[in-house]
């Protein structure tokens, strides 16, 4: 996953990647190709592969109803954040930025299709998933050819800031036992939580970049790799993710 701020670049090896000079708007705090010639930034590129093991190992609600071998429209599209990521920070390269970036944008507007239609008609469920897909693909078409950063971001942060106030009025509004309530407020905030210390891990990351190289210089590999805080937001936003997946499944019974 992407995000947008300080840009760092110039590293010692960033001109000898094999997929030549980054050209990517983001540029993160892991030193570019310090590790190998194939990925520009090692532990953010593998780091990834924790979006496609969620996708993989929860594949979609299991259950007698639900027998089908393939994946939903959840697990789909958290695969395509984790490969178009690792494809971003492999590269570094600016297609594959906008890549990482629609993904998010696509992922987010599958969970916000899921808990939107939850408990509506056909006919109202229908209507809810084509405006979202519809405005998804207007704002991704319209980010690709402007490549506005600020477009992605608000875009990307009204649909989070949608998801989590829907998925608590579902754990509430309908008539759940009171000890099936507590137990799903519980996962909601603890989901919530991973994701908020994810986000801050994400900050000081950039803000603090200069300060984390120069713990990494000191304590040496492969302790230096636990100071990569961008493979961390990877990480639990990967648990987040799975967590929210898995308890929207549960609230919007598919």
């Amino acid at each position: 996953m992407a995000h947008h701020h300080n840009h760092y670049s110039g590293d010692p090896h960033a001109l000898s990647g094999f997929w030549g000079p980054p050209t990517s708007a983001m540029n993160f705090c892991e030193e570019d190709y310090a590790v190998t010639q194939y990925a520009a930034e090692f532990i953010s590129t593998t780091t990834n592969l924790i979006y496609v093991y969620f996708a993989l190992r929860y594949p979609r609600k299991n259950d007698e109803k639900h027998p089908s071998k393939g994946l939903d429209i959840l697990s789909w599209s958290l695969l395509g954040v984790g490969i178009f990521s690792v494809g971003f920070h492999a590269t570094l390269n600016q297609t594959a930025q906008f890549c990482d970036d629609i993904s998010m944008l696509v992922f987010s507007a599958a969970l916000l299709q899921k808990l939107y239609t939850s408990g509506h008609s056909p006919l109202a469920s229908k209507l809810i998933s084509a405006v979202l897909f519809s405005v998804t693909a207007i704002v991704s078409i319209a980010y690709l050819r402007n490549g506005n950063i600020l477009l992605h971001f608000y875009t990307f942060s009204t649909m989070v800031s949608l998801i989590w106030p829907r998925t608590l009025y579902l754990i509430h509004a309908r008539g759940r036992s009171e000890t099936e309530r507590k137990n799903l407020a519980r996962r909601f905030w603890s989901a919530l939580g991973t994701l908020v210390v994810a986000f801050i891990i994400w900050n000081i990351d950039l803000e603090k970049c200069m300060e984390l190289r120069q713990i990494r210089a000191a304590v040496g590999l492969p302790w230096a790799w636990l100071f990569e805080f961008h493979g961390w937001w990877h990480i639990l936003t990967g648990i987040g993710a799975k967590d929210w997946i898995l308890l929207v499944r549960d609230l919007c019974g598919s």
